[in-house]
């Protein structure tokens, strides 16, 4: 039986800092695992969404094909983000007064102008 000073309320025992430091860092070595599954579950559906016309390089199914094989040593996942998804140009932001479009919409709505 433990001693007075080893229990808590109720008779419980006092969990250690140590136990808890211990436990952190067995989490914590799963985490790149997860990380590098997260990622090839992720390389792996793009490519499955992403429309034939938008692939660069390979065949899609090659691209998935590449995936599958190399996504533990996150070569196909990191391949297809940055070789085989074609990316999309970014539209430069306009603010609403310098948009043209927007100020001739205005124009339209504007009910002082019938």
């Amino acid at each position: 039986m433990a001693s007075p000073e080893d229990t808590g309320p109720a008779g419980f025992p006092h969990r250690h800092r140590a136990a808890d430091f211990s436990s952190v860092a067995a989490m914590l070595r799963y985490l790149p695992y997860l990380l590098v599954l997260a990622l090839w579950i992720y390389a792996f559906v793009d490519c499955l969404n992403t429309p034939e016309d938008e692939v660069r390089a390979l065949p899609k199914l090659a691209w998935v094909f590449v995936i599958l094989l190399f996504g533990e040593v996150l070569v196909g996942p990191v391949a297809w983000l940055v070789a085989g998804k074609a990316r999309q140009p970014r539209e430069r932001w306009v603010a609403p007064d310098d948009n043209p479009e927007f100020l001739k919409s205005l124009k339209r709505d504007d009910p002082r102008t019938d």
